[in-house]
């Protein structure tokens, strides 16, 4: 019953967001993909903000957002995990200035990797964080990794 209620609470908040806060549609995209939810991004999701991408103006909506999700703490922990997971399919998927933006970056993605949040059943949920935001850093950092997952996105894509 809960968590129809709670469901039920997000929606009404995401249509207050677009109509009353006029939240533009890619931006709300952005917060749902990176929401504080247990479960990650849909794809299609994820593929529509990558498209996104190539608009000038859409893309930087959704690169303030990813980075004010970046700099959440604590029991947002998610909000930044999921920011790193959709960097992580814009290298693949998204324009190209997106991988010049997160080397740009670097730094403040590296400081993730001793990012610290343990949930109150004593899980270490900061572990997830540190190991994508070391994985990510070292992706971008390789520019034959990065032009291997480009073409192998672009063949999916295709398919």
């Amino acid at each position: 019953m809960k968590k129809a209620f709670d469901q039920t609470v997000r929606d009404i908040k995401r249509e207050v967001n677009k109509k009353v806060l006029k939240v533009p549609t890619i931006e709300q995209k952005v917060l749902d993909a990176t929401s504080n939810e247990p479960w990650g991004p849909h794809g299609s999701l994820l593929a529509d903000i990558a498209h996104a991408t190539r608009n000038y103006h859409e893309y930087q909506m959704i690169m303030s957002v990813i980075w004010k999700r970046i700099n959440d703490t604590g029991k947002n922990w998610r909000h930044v995990y999921k920011a790193l997971t959709v960097l992580e399919y814009l290298v693949a998927h998204g324009s190209e200035r997106v991988i010049d933006e997160i080397r740009e970056h670097a730094y403040q993605i590296s400081t993730l990797s001793d990012f610290q949040y343990i949930d109150s059943s004593g899980r270490d949920q900061g572990n997830n964080v540190r190991k994508k935001s070391q994985s990510l850093v070292v992706l971008v950092n390789d520019k034959e990794r990065i032009q291997e997952v480009r073409q192998k996105a672009a063949a999916n894509r295709d398919k």
